[in-house]
């Protein structure tokens, strides 16, 4: 039976604060509602609807999908149950329908497949929780055979009633049959004069329809309604991949100082230190050491590699046995070969830094082609743009460059050829030659202790 997922995404979430809208708000440097698409997206034969209202273009072009998503807006917010009617156009008649909410990005696949399972018996199927203080929930009563026979709200439970822990979290799955059948029948007879969702529930009983709960924890139903629910369920998500990580054997220096921004996968024996950021797709080997303070976005690092404190690293790949920073920054596609080193302020763009090739200190390789056993003295900038066009920067095999030297791409250094200290090379140097082009030093007399004729 395929699958039919409703996302319910209209709100504008007052209460976040801001203009944007409140699915969109960031989580682990996604928007939640993106969470909840990659999520649905692994059910191959699952269509998805999404219900827009509040800047609905902007919620369209904020997500992204391998699958095509169905947008149906909702001009007027008339409540929950009206919003899944909007989907019925695009509704399979052989499917399972589950409504989700997108300010609800944590739901599992694991847990999805229990609702579907469910459903697929003919039983509404409901998620829900257990909380410890279940203030302001709907509680779950459940009936001689555990199924559920209705949900209380709050504020008319009985005393009895308010005992219960586990509540209503609002996700639920149906035949999708059933759900076009029953829903029009829900009234708005309430003081919002609003359609809601959870009446469902009751008419299903009514219809003679079993009603079953499945229970999950609590952070897969957590959602977000202003910044300070935000910023917890950043903490609990960043928390469960940290720790995660600990169960695949990666050491992590405080599993509170470290936000994982996507997909990471870290080999066992790895050390991350405080307050490293990992961004989009990572892949990091086995024994890598990453100091405090460092930002990794989109990049591979291979086995026994040092990264020191307060370091950028962006699109690039690390080879194995390399040292970076302290206060490097490589971005743009740069690669280093195994046992390279950049050291202290040192940038590299759109580089490649051979073999056991080094630049300790205050370099700048920006379109550079070093080979192997380069070494780069302190203070040498590649001057690869003239004002309109980029070019590249050929060091072969072996060379030295010595410190604070400019080499005026585009340009060539030889292998085993040489720069003296402070020169401005413009001009090829051939193979094992040793380039020399700075002024002539003159040595003055002094008078007052003060330099004269400069």
């Amino acid at each position: 039976m395929n699958i039919d997922f409703i996302i319910l995404a209209a709100g504008k979430g007052t209460r976040m604060g801001g203009d944007s809208p409140k699915v969109l708000m960031h989580l682990a440097g996604k928007p939640m509602l993106q969470h909840l698409i990659d999520t649905v997206d692994t059910f191959p034969k699952a269509k998805t609807s999404i219900i827009v209202g509040y800047k609905f273009k902007e919620v369209i072009s904020g997500v992204a999908s391998r699958k095509k998503l169905n947008f149906f807006k909702q001009t007027k917010p008339l409540g929950t149950a009206h919003a899944v009617k909007q989907a019925f156009p695009a509704l399979r008649a052989n499917s399972i329908s589950i409504v989700l909410y997108g300010d609800v990005p944590s739901v599992t696949k694991k847990t999805l497949n229990k609702l579907f399972n469910k459903a697929s018996q003919g039983k509404l199927s409901l998620l829900t929780f257990n909380k410890e203080d279940p203030t302001g929930y709907g509680r779950i009563v459940r009936g001689p055979r555990s199924t559920v026979e209705r949900i209380v709200e709050h504020k008319d439970a009985t005393n009895k009633e308010k005992e219960i822990e586990e509540v209503n979290s609002g996700i639920l799955a149906i035949k999708t049959t059933d759900l076009k059948r029953l829903l029009p029948k829900i009234k708005n007879k309430n003081a919002s004069k609003e359609y809601y969702l959870t009446d469902l529930i009751e008419i299903a009983r009514r219809e003679s329809i079993d009603v079953s709960a499945t229970v999950c924890s609590e952070y897969e139903v957590g959602g977000a309604n202003n910044k300070k629910e935000l910023h917890d369920l950043e903490r609990a998500y960043q928390k469960r991949k940290a720790e995660s990580l600990l169960t695949k054997g990666v050491s992590i220096a405080d599993t509170s100082r470290i936000d994982i921004r996507g997909n990471a996968q870290i080999q066992k024996d790895t050390f991350i230190d405080i307050n490293s950021i990992l961004e989009g797709e990572n892949k990091i080997g086995r024994n890598v050491h990453i100091g405090p303070n460092c930002h990794i976005i989109n990049s591979t690092i291979k086995d026994n590699t040092i990264i020191f404190s307060n370091t950028v690293i962006e699109d690039c790949e690390v080879g194995r046995n390399c040292k970076l920073g302290p206060f490097s920054r490589i971005r743009g596609g740069t690669e280093l070969i195994d046992g390279s080193e950049l050291g202290n302020f040192v940038e590299a763009n759109r580089s490649k830094v051979g073999k056991g090739s080094k630049a300790k200190h205050l370099t700048y390789l920006g379109d550079a082609r070093l080979g192997e056993k380069v070494n780069v003295g302190a203070g040498t900038i590649t001057c690869n743009y003239d004002g309109k066009s980029k070019h590249k920067t050929i060091i072969e095999d072996g060379t030295f460059i010595g410190s604070n030297s400019s080499l005026v791409a585009p340009i060539k250094l030889g292998e085993g050829s040489y720069t003296g200290a402070g020169s401005v090379i413009t001009k090829n140097v051939p193979k094992g030659k040793l380039a020399v082009a700075r002024g002539k030093q003159v040595n003055l007399n002094k008078k007052n202790n003060l330099c004269v004729g400069l």
